[in-house]
């Protein structure tokens, strides 16, 4: 793998990108309209970048609708010394773990996690090895999520040349599984690509997968290796904020850009708010602008992410480019009923 310098983004690298984040599956003809460039040359621009892992295009639940009707939730771990790293090897394995990342305080791992119900998440907790101890909180409501992220790099008039699905959530059938592991190694792939995946007729692959973007049911993500965008810090606050109030406060912090993934959870703290910084000092600034402007918000703890393992599926490197895929897959099963092996 090359190094990371080699592939700083340039202005129409940025707007490529920042296409796809906003309509991922578009078309190369209309990537190419937005941009005003031919459609070869986009393709080739966007091959050299997933080429070197810098992007990627997955799919995973709609965290919004899997929030409001099976069971989303963020597990802190603390992890014996000795056996850390063989946990993380193991934790990014398991399809029910969306993500992974390695916390500076207060706990050794952040886990996002995925189940049907609760009595699933019990077990793949409980079932946890080589662990100290586990913090469990529940997502009531997920406010923002982080595949909504966006570069600012397109203009009014392009953005309206893209045919992007009006924001709904819904949520993933049991039937559609196969629709969401066929999708997230690479949620660009083709109609018939897709059909082959999932044994169906491009027919029935093209009808099934309308229905999954009109209904919101799955997110379609463009991933990028967060070094590349200018925002290389992520943090994350954890908040009490009083009920009657959480919801002018919610609608104050998704105007901000530095908030990624703004959620509701059970616990002594009522609120996580996940954000991408410039700079290390940023984390102080903001809790500070935090203060002034919504002070009914008390923070009780904060965390700066010292690596992302595994980010909604994308297994990450060290530099935060995507090595390979382990599909989110929250129904995921051993053939005697256990959680599958990594």
């Amino acid at each position: 793998m090359q190094d990371s310098a080699v592939y700083d983004l340039d202005e129409t690298d940025r707007a490529l990108v920042n296409v796809v984040q906003v309509a991922p599956r578009a078309s190369w003809a209309e990537v190419g309209a937005a941009l005003g460039v031919d459609p070869a040359t986009a393709a080739r621009r966007w091959n050299r970048l997933t080429g070197a892992g810098v992007v990627r295009v997955t799919a995973y639940p709609r965290l919004v609708g899997w929030a409001r009707h099976r069971c989303l939730a963020f597990v802190e771990v603390d992890c014996e010394p000795a056996t850390r790293e063989r946990v993380i090897a193991e934790l990014v394995g398991v399809p029910q773990i969306a993500s992974v990342t390695i916390a500076s305080s207060g706990r050794d791992l952040c886990l996002t996690v995925l189940t049907p119900d609760l009595a699933s998440l019990s077990t793949l907790v409980l079932g946890l090895t080589g662990v100290r101890a586990t913090r469990t909180h529940l997502v009531t409501r997920m406010f923002a999520e982080g595949g909504a992220w966006r570069f600012d790099s397109l203009t009014g008039g392009q953005r309206a040349v893209l045919r992007a699905p009006p924001p709904v959530a819904g949520v993933l059938a049991d039937a559609d599984r196969d629709l969401l592991v066929a999708l997230a190694p690479d949620a660009r792939c083709s109609v018939a690509d897709l059909a082959d995946r999932t044994g169906t007729s491009a027919s029935t692959a093209r009808r099934r997968l309308a229905r999954a973007v009109r209904d919101g049911t799955l997110t379609f993500r463009c991933e990028t290796a967060q070094p590349v965008t200018g925002w290389p810090v992520s943090a994350s606050f954890w908040a009490r904020v009083p009920p009657h109030g959480l919801r002018a406060v919610v609608d104050g912090l998704a105007a901000l850009p530095e908030v990624r993934m703004c959620a509701a959870v059970t616990g002594a703290d009522n609120l996580v708010i996940s954000l991408w910084l410039r700079s290390l000092p940023d984390s102080r600034r903001f809790e500070e602008r935090l203060s002034t402007h919504f002070p009914s918000l008390a923070v009780n703890d904060r965390t700066i992410e010292l690596r992302a393992v595994k980010r909604m599926g994308c297994l990450l490197a060290p530099d935060g480019r995507s090595t390979s895929v382990v599909p989110v897959d929250p129904w995921a099963v051993r053939h005697d009923g256990r959680l599958p092996a990594p």
